[in-house]
């Protein structure tokens, strides 16, 4: 909520709300400013709420919240919280999670680490901070973060799949297997995990192991797109192009599969094997034609530069 200023007056049963512009503003019953956390529906649409009487009970409504989908309400109810208690790191870690759900990373990241001036120790204000540093491409400064969190409480299981992705960005297939296998004991029921533990397995070359696992994934959840794409690139890469195809197919249209894996034979070097793949792209679909046409002929002159 920009420009606004959030109080609960003492003695009075409703929220006030303080507006920066057009009239003098404010202080908060904690001194505190907290419109730097929030952004979404207008102060308005909760102005009929009824106060709350203690921190645990404020942190319940905005836990209810989150349960039924309100992520603003959520908030905003423990943004409440922060007048009656205002180091409450439970409470900034709470606001920094919904604000990590809405992918306002910025208010997050300020979330986070006011937990985390209140506790320094708080494994849930790691990971999370961890996590927004990771999207905000600070892949060392994530790890440190994410790697403390796990030290206090290794049944994180977002911060070990994490963890994974970043040892995989850095070459390290091993650590990456380990960080995955632990995110998988605490969510075995994870597609995500599971299609990101075959992708290090196709990293590192164990393609029988990467098949496993995408087929895990998949047997999981039927729908899950991106493990079929790495499906379909990994039979791509072992020239079983049949599967590859009728993989591809279940997310994606022929032509747009026939281009895919022209472009996958293309990057392994089977250039021949491209070829034929933009050619099939091209005449599969006119709205394709262009795409596979450039594409055709730039395997063309690969092949080329190769005859010479």
């Amino acid at each position: 909520m920009n420009g606004i200023k959030w109080m609960v007056k003492i003695g009075c049963s409703s929220l006030v709300f303080a507006f920066l512009a057009g009239c003098a503003s404010t202080p908060t019953g904690s001194g505190n400013d907290y419109s730097s956390l929030y952004a979404g529906k207008s102060e308005l649409t909760f102005s009929t709420l009824m106060p709350i009487e203690s921190v645990e009970e404020g942190i319940a409504r905005g836990d209810a919240a989150y349960a039924r989908g309100d992520l603003d309400q959520a908030i905003f109810e423990y943004i409440r919280t922060l007048e009656l208690e205002p180091e409450n790191s439970e409470s900034f870690y709470k606001i920094g999670f919904v604000n990590l759900q809405k992918q306002d990373l910025s208010k997050a990241h300020t979330a986070f680490q006011k937990s985390l001036e209140f506790d320094a120790n708080h494994p849930g204000a790691l990971e999370g901070m961890g996590l927004v540093l990771m999207q905000m491409r600070q892949p060392e400064r994530a790890r440190l973060v994410l790697e403390q969190a796990t030290a206090i409480n290794p049944k994180l299981g977002k911060a070990h799949n994490a963890l994974g992705i970043l040892a995989d960005l850095r070459g390290d297939f091993e650590r990456a297997v380990s960080h995955y296998n632990d995110a998988l004991m605490l969510s075995p029921l994870s597609a995500r995990i599971q299609n990101n533990l075959g992708y290090s397995r196709y990293l590192s070359g164990q393609w029988g192991l990467a098949e496993k696992a995408y087929l895990a994934a998949l047997n999981i959840d039927p729908w899950h797109e991106r493990a079929w794409r790495n499906l379909g690139q990994l039979y791509t890469r072992q020239g079983r192009y049949e599967e590859a195809l009728e993989v591809l197919t279940e997310v994606m249209s022929e032509a747009e599969a026939l281009n895919t894996m022209g472009y996958i034979s293309m990057s392994g070097e089977q250039l021949s094997d491209a070829e034929g793949f933009f050619v099939k792209a091209a005449a599969a679909s006119p709205s394709y034609y262009v795409t596979a046409n450039e594409n055709l002929s730039q395997v063309r002159r690969l092949i080329a530069q190769g005859d010479r």
